[in-house]
């Protein structure tokens, strides 16, 4: 057959657009306003997420990478962008927060007076509120001004520039606070000295208030005899200094600011939430969402994409936030496993006919080939390979277009199955193949070797079920004698939690709650990742049917109880005691608050059992990001800043600053051509055969 040059360059970005990480935008594809419109598919019927996103309450999106929660977001902002009152503002948290580290306070110059983490948490608030400033400018400036304009005017005047520097000036007065913290600072450092010899204590308080000029705030400092030590003194001291700088009252400034040109609700869309550390997340939640979502005036409203079981709440009442879970089996549930599937499968069906529609102006038959299955064959493989999340969707189509539509071939359910195995090579066992290259925490690495030991256990058992099967005589095998699928298993719900590392890691998939044969407790469902099936040479199937999969040879309970024996065990911390106690305690020694059972005073923590972790030369160790930069990289090569930046979830300016870094090494090249007319001539990246060589050729 021919297949058009038009219409290959047409897949190619079809499938292209779907794996890109960043949020979609999808300015690259079409600069129409309204493609992400066009593009946009719905989780749910008559666009049901959509329409909960869009109610004025902090909703939180929870999902595995690329299950569409950044998409989802950009379809949120579109509509915003149409509203004469409403006013929606992105912000990147990963990004925050490598901005506080920017600013130009020495910790070291504080470090008697004002501890490590109220400078974290003093420097966030700074990186926050100059984002949302920042937002607020861009989004007045190119999508919303035409609403806002007139307003702006009758407001400010006739120079559209005075609001502008309004907002400018809000941020000004946050800079100034850094002077007001110096002063206090040098009044504590001398009272400090006088610490030291006998229980001096300063009595410091704070009188702050905010008007039409921004935030303002004052001190008086006094000496009072006590015997306070200095670290309640300091913990005195920073609190107040952070009272003095509150984001709070500067949030209400800009809300004051927006109210007087017609904004009535500002949504504030937090992207990647869950990509900080927990530390970090607490602080955000504590002192920025939680006192802000609090408010009874409904003004600001958050819009959180985040990962299952990787968020913090704290004190944000719960009654006013909506959770949203898109993993499909969360979001798909029904009486049955095979409507959830159904569901699912209808999801990537609407996902490919409308993205065959856009780019090649085409109806999916063009492109898969249905002489001998049906497009509704091809959308089950493609559930039971992504698990419909549909970043994975665009990679498994992306690698299945090499081995057909380039090659002037249709796609076969042959070629799905080799990408499915390409995908998994390529991308999900690097997570446990390039552990010994990762620069990261010993106790990680231990985690990391003890999942995947637990792991293998899963992939034996699938095997070991295969060729027993091969031999059974039961009726319930009979008609998969010769290829019996092993792929679902199921343990004890209790016990799920222990699988979350994996699930997230896309290596295993929950996908059904049910009652097994013998007990009347609850049981969760799992597949294996269809990609490691089709490595490990075992039949992937059958997970919809109960009377097969309730079987007990599945039920790999006592696998994971045994490995949960072997890794994990729970130590106490105090050094009088130091028992170790079995994991199987852990719910008994919890009812007592970690109390240990045996000297009654020391506090117990899990702990992995300690093993030999194969580790690679230090000179060649690589932090996450950088691993998953030559990873995208030997997939894909060459790629340009902006193009791999948009594979790599980031800004092009840090795959620039992390490209010199991998340059120097050795591991990275750079080459400025032209290999897409429509882009220009670009500086492109490849791995040196160094790199090749010393991170793949093991």
């Amino acid at each position: 057959m021919n297949i058009s040059q038009k219409n290959k360059d047409n897949f190619f970005n079809l499938v292209d657009s779907l794996k890109k990480c960043r949020r979609a935008d999808l300015s690259d594809v079409s600069k129409s306003k309204d493609v992400i419109e066009k593009l946009y598919v719905d989780p749910l019927d008559n666009d049901l997420i959509l329409k909960s996103i869009s109610k004025l309450n902090t909703t939180i999106l929870t999902g595995r990478r690329g299950t569409g929660k950044s998409t989802i977001i950009a379809r949120l902002q579109h509509d915003i962008r149409k509203s004469k009152d409403r006013l929606s503002l992105y912000i990147d948290v990963k990004s925050i927060f490598e901005q506080s580290k920017a600013f130009s306070y020495s910790a070291e110059n504080y470090a008697d007076h004002f501890s490590a983490q109220d400078l974290n948490k003093y420097l966030i608030y700074k990186s926050f509120l100059k984002e949302i400033i920042s937002e607020i400018k861009l989004e007045l400036k190119t999508n919303t001004l035409k609403f806002y304009l007139a307003k702006i005017t009758d407001y400010f005047g006739p120079d559209k520039t005075a609001f502008e520097e309004e907002l400018n000036r809000i941020f000004d007065d946050i800079e100034k606070f850094e002077y007001m913290d110096v002063e206090v600072l040098k009044q504590k450092r001398v009272l400090s000295n006088e610490e030291n010899k006998n229980s001096v204590n300063q009595k410091i308080s704070a009188n702050v208030s905010v008007d039409s000029t921004g935030p303002k705030g004052s001190f008086n400092a006094e000496h009072v005899t006590s015997n306070s030590d200095a670290s309640s003194l300091n913990e005195e001291f920073s609190e107040v200094l952070l009272k003095c700088f509150n984001p709070i009252l500067i949030m209400r400034s800009i809300r004051e600011l927006l109210k007087n040109i017609g904004i009535n609700h500002v949504f504030i869309c937090l992207d990647d939430f869950s990509e900080i550390d927990y530390d970090a997340m607490k602080i955000f939640v504590d002192v920025i969402i939680g006192p802000l979502n609090n408010l009874s005036d409904e003004f600001f409203k958050f819009k959180i994409a985040a990962y299952p079981g990787r968020i913090y709440l704290g004190d944000i009442d719960p009654q006013k936030i909506e959770q949203i879970r898109l993993d499909f089996y969360e979001l798909y549930q029904a009486k049955t496993i095979t409507d959830v599937h159904a569901q699912a499968e209808g999801s990537i069906k609407k996902l490919i006919e409308k993205r065959t529609q856009f780019f090649c102006k085409q109806t999916p038959d063009e492109f898969f080939d249905t002489t001998k299955a049906t497009l509704d064959d091809y959308y089950k493989t493609l559930f039971d390979i992504t698990s419909c999340v549909p970043r994975n969707v665009g990679w498994i189509l992306w690698y299945a277009n090499q081995q057909s539509i380039a090659k002037d071939k249709k796609i076969t359910l042959n070629d799905l199955s080799i990408a499915a195995e390409k995908h998994f090579i390529d991308t999900v066992r690097p997570y446990f193949s390039q552990n010994q290259f990762m620069r990261e925490p010993f106790d990680m690495k231990l985690e990391k070797y003890h999942l995947h030991q637990l792991l293998e256990r899963f992939v034996e058992s699938a095997k070991s079920n295969k060729r027993d099967i091969l031999v059974s005589d039961s009726k319930v095998f009979a008609k998969d004698k010769t290829k019996p699928p092993t792929s679902h298993f199921y343990i004890n719900k209790k016990l799920e939690d222990v699988l979350k590392p994996l699930e997230m890691q896309f290596f295993i998939t929950k996908y059904n709650e049910q009652k097994d044969q013998d007990s009347s407790e609850l049981m969760s469902f799992f597949s294996l990742n269809f990609g490691l099936c089709v490595s490990e040479d075992i039949n992937y199937g059958r997970g919809s049917d109960r009377k097969y999969v309730i079987q007990r040879r599945f039920n790999n309970t006592k696998n994971l109880q045994g490995y949960l024996s072997d890794a994990k065990h729970i130590a106490c911390n105090n050094p009088q005691c130091k028992a170790t106690h079995d994991y199987e305690m852990l719910s008994m020694i919890e009812m007592f608050d970690m109390l240990c059972p045996k000297c009654k005073s020391g506090t117990c923590s899990v702990e992995h059992a300690n093993v030999d972790v194969e580790l690679a030369d230090e000179k060649i160790l690589l932090p996450e990001f950088d691993m998953q930069f030559i990873n995208s990289l030997k997939v894909d090569s060459p790629q340009y800043p902006s193009g791999l930046a948009q594979e790599l979830d980031c800004t092009y300016q840090k795959v620039g600053k992390r490209a010199a870094k991998l340059k120097d090494m050795g591991f990275l090249q750079a080459k400025e051509m032209t290999i897409d007319r429509t882009l220009g001539k670009r500086n492109y990246y490849s791995l040196t055969d160094e790199a090749v060589t010393t991170y793949f050729e093991q």
